[in-house]
């Protein structure tokens, strides 16, 4: 979660810092060109930043594949980027880094359009590397999560780089200055804040099974808080918009919201004095909620969505490990024959030797495995991704040994007989295989959408 908010932080920042410069800052400014200068340098930081915290999470997300200490999970970073989609991601990832940290230094307006466009071609990595990829990389819940790692970033980034950057300590700007570069961000940031609503709710919609999970779900927790986080920001932001800035511009703001908020701050605050100061004095109040709201959205990136709750409650419940359960011959008996509490845990096995034994077998001919490097199906089988995360391993087992315990109807899944179109593999299959097989597919992640 820390490296995930140090990335988030990194990338608002950055897409926020080239923001202010391409499309806020102006020649008539007062004294832009050390406030551009500090802003390329603060560029070259945030990109540090995202490459550090890109190596710490390749690492991170082999030592979850392999499992031990650091040294094994150096040894499957080549793993990693080979054959698993979080790799390809990072490959690209990377290259748009390099890119980006070409451009940095470079102060014409075109390199700087460039270096902007970089950055999004760097948020829309995070996008495919989230939930919203579970359903696959070309999908609309892909392009709207762009949407909003972009529109966010550039909202709070651009806020921070104005708070810490701008304003910041040996700012040379003036106060006529400030009030402008303010005004013109405000709108940037209004339209900004639209997208982020819009694209959030439909993020919500798409992870939340029902309103009740908010309350009872930790990612529902988790969710509410930051949008707790996100109306304090909105607020102190409406201030700024529609209170301070209009009576330092001397334009007033007109329509329905304007008034409301002149009215509420002269009940709360009366008619107080403004000036500049207090304008960047709010901005930074809004650069340490939004360093908040980042924080709470790296939870929400490495907390299980709700809509996966239930399916991995269960498969824990049924996986997870027990003490030995101890009863005589006549408990035994008294209880049926079964001791109470007993259910089939099947052991562990090995995943890598289980890669092994779907590629003898051929399985990738008939189900597919996103990101993994197999040829593309030709059979007309269940994708897998993600089976590990809504199913427990006895499950898997049997839909492997007995493919007709549980049979799912549709085109291609059943035969003309009504039975499964899967191949028994019971006289192929040693204990040993079987155990390794479901282990590897308890590695795979994304959504899986049917049984195999």
């Amino acid at each position: 979660m820390l490296v995930r908010w140090i990335a988030l932080g990194a990338l608002a920042g950055l897409v926020g810092g080239l923001a202010i410069e391409v499309l806020v800052l102006r020649a008539d400014d007062v004294a832009p060109s050390p406030v551009r200068r500090r802003l390329r340098g603060w560029t070259v930081v945030c990109l540090c930043m995202l490459a550090l915290t890109s190596v710490a999470d390749l690492v991170l997300r082999a030592r979850t594949l392999a499992g031990g200490d650091l040294a094994q999970s150096v040894r499957a970073v080549p793993l990693v980027l080979s054959r698993t989609h979080f790799g390809t991601i990072w490959s690209a990832r990377s290259l748009a880094l390099v890119a980006s940290l070409s451009t940095a230094t470079i102060g014409t307006r075109r390199a700087r359009v460039v270096a902007l466009a970089l950055a999004g071609a760097i948020a829309l990595t995070t996008a495919l590397s989230g939930h919203a990829a579970d359903w696959g990389d070309v999908t609309p819940s892909v392009l709207l999560d762009w949407i909003h790692v972009l529109a966010a970033s550039l909202w709070i980034g651009g806020v921070v780089a104005l708070a810490l950057v701008a304003f910041g300590p040996g700012s040379a700007l003036a106060p006529s200055s400030v009030t402008h570069i303010c005004a013109r961000f405000s709108r940037l940031a209004g339209w900004s804040l639209a997208a982020v609503v819009l694209t959030g709710v439909y993020n919500a919609w798409v992870q939340l099974p029902d309103v009740a999970a908010l309350r009872d779900t930790p990612y529902g927790r988790v969710l509410l808080a930051k949008l707790a986080l996100v109306v304090v920001l909105v607020l102190l932001g409406g201030t700024n918009r529609y209170a301070l800035l209009p009576r330092l511009t001397g334009l007033p703001a007109r329509g329905l919201v304007a008034r409301g908020v002149r009215r509420c701050r002269l009940a709360l605050f009366g008619p107080a004095r403004v000036s500049p100061s207090r304008l960047v004095t709010v901005v930074a109040c809004e650069a340490a909620l939004g360093a908040a709201v980042l924080g709470l959205t790296a939870v929400l990136g490495e907390t299980t969505p709700a809509r996966h709750a239930g399916h991995v409650a269960h498969v824990a419940d049924v996986n997870g490990g027990r003490d030995p359960i101890r009863a005589t011959m006549e408990q035994l008996h008294e209880a049926g024959g079964v001791p109470r509490g007993w259910v089939f845990r099947l052991p562990s096995g090995n995943p890598r030797r289980g890669r092994d034994v779907f590629v003898r077998l051929e399985c990738f001919r008939c189900h597919r495995l996103r990101g993994e490097s197999y040829p593309p199906p030709s059979g007309a089988g269940p994708e897998l991704t993600g089976i590990g995360g809504h199913h427990p391993r006895s499950y898997i087992a049997e839909s492997i040994l007995d493919p007709n315990a549980v049979i799912i109807e549709g085109p291609g899944y059943t035969g003309p007989d009504g039975r499964s179109t899967m191949p028994d593999y019971r006289d192929v299959l040693s204990v040993a295989d079987l155990l390794d097989l479901v282990a590897y597919l308890e590695t795979q992640g994304g959504v899986h959408r049917h049984r195999p």
